[in-house]
């Protein structure tokens, strides 16, 4: 195991708790996670999860983020907008989001997903918040949005990054504050052209995430992924990067400070 802090930048423990068929976040950490484990930032993006989320955070070591994702487009009302309104005023919401474009099951109608998109920007904005961002096959609307909407040096956090080398470049180059983020994904043996993104973006603009209960990396595809997975993925970036892995973690444990600012309460 990695002896070095990690920080989850990315999971639902809510859904975590519920597949493990666990009662507390406290059995939760004492099972799962290892000492290294400083912090998670746990997400909640649909209008049932806002009172869930909020009580986790009175957990050491558990921040969140609200937004509604582009799933739940539809369902976003202005008593889902000042809920979520209300949320992240938390001392410990790090962000506003997860919010974006997902084009692949089209729950939503994509009219519907980009102007929500574009008023939960203004709203994350408004708030001094960074944002983090969902893209899935939406890359050309995604991007023209975020150039119409987002100041060029926004605090940004693109999830789950499983997109092409083009957007990441294109991301990276236009927003000066903005990080991709890398899941268990990486280490899919199908996952060949994420691995070849990872590549091409720098240490100091990448952040590990786990996407959890989603996307367990290997040995544990298909299981319940959760925070105690991360150094397995800050492994898999150190044999890509070709980088000593403390380098690795060290980076993007800076990196995930930088952006969240968060302590370790």
């Amino acid at each position: 195991m990695l002896p070095l802090s990690f920080i989850d930048t990315h999971c639902h423990l809510d859904d975590i708790l519920s597949r493990l068929k666990i009662e507390s976040y406290d059995e939760l950490r004492k099972r799962f996670f290892p000492p290294e484990f400083l912090a998670c930032v746990t997400i909640s993006c649909d209008p049932n999860s806002v009172e869930t989320t909020l009580e986790l955070l009175k957990n050491d070591g558990v921040y969140g983020a609200f937004g509604i994702h582009p799933h739940e487009s539809k369902d976003y009302r202005p008593e889902v907008s000042e809920n979520i309104a209300a949320a992240i005023r938390h001392p410990k919401c790090v962000a506003y989001g997860e919010i974006g474009l997902d084009y692949h099951y089209d729950y939503s109608d994509r009219p519907v997903q980009r102007d929500v998109l574009k008023r939960q920007i203004e709203i994350g904005i408004a708030a001094k918040k960074p944002l983090i961002i969902h893209t899935r096959e939406a890359e050309s609307d995604t991007l023209d949005i975020l150039r119409e909407c987002v100041p060029r040096d926004w605090p940004m956090h693109v999830h789950c990054f499983t997109s092409s080398h083009d957007l990441a470049e294109n991301l990276l180059k236009d927003f000066s504050n903005l990080y991709i983020g890398f899941t268990g994904v990486i280490t899919f043996k199908n996952a060949g052209d994420v691995r070849d993104v990872v590549k091409s973006v720098p240490l100091e603009r990448m952040l590990a995430e786990t996407d959890g209960p989603y996307l367990a990396p290997e040995p544990y595809r298909g299981q319940t992924a959760h925070p105690g997975h991360i150094p397995r993925i800050l492994q898999k970036l150190s044999e890509i990067k070709e980088v000593p892995v403390e380098e690795v973690a060290n980076k993007l444990l800076e990196n995930s400070l930088r952006l969240y600012g968060m302590g370790t309460t």
